[in-house]
């Protein structure tokens, strides 16, 4: 397996986020600490939540369903698409503007491919680091 870019390795190094990603569930984990709350049983949100110190979110929204889990990081800095090499690799040529980048299918070790799109919405919403992890069937 090729080295993970920076931000697919933060968030596995992240005990909350990989039981999440790995349980395929947001139930029965451990959220003390974290504030957060249930948009429905397969919408959890984190707010001001940090992967590092460097790198934090106003949020960060987790969609369960059948095919796939999306993990949606929110953030006002644009350091994500203006440094996107340094955090998720090189962009596909035809993929790769500058509102939005998307990214080669990651292995992140779960026989599981991801997809990672980071987007600039601009105004209120700012950028959306989009992570879709693709489940077994």
């Amino acid at each position: 397996m090729k080295e993970l870019p920076y931000f697919l390795s933060l968030i596995k190094s992240n005990v909350l986020l990989w039981t999440i990603i790995t349980t395929n569930s947001l139930t029965n984990i451990n959220l003390e600490g974290t504030i957060h709350g249930y948009w429905s049983n397969q919408c959890l949100e984190f707010r001001d939540y940090s992967l590092s110190k460097a790198e934090k979110f106003k949020s960060i929204r987790i969609t369960d369903n059948e095919s796939n889990m999306m993990l949606d990081f929110y953030t006002d800095s644009d350091k994500y698409i203006r440094n996107a090499n340094y955090y998720f690799g090189e962009a596909l040529k035809n993929q790769d503007t500058s509102t939005v980048k998307r990214f080669e299918k990651f292995d992140i070790g779960l026989d599981m491919p991801v997809d990672v799109e980071v987007t600039n919405y601009g105004g209120k919403y700012g950028m959306v680091i989009g992570i879709t992890v693709h489940k077994k069937h």
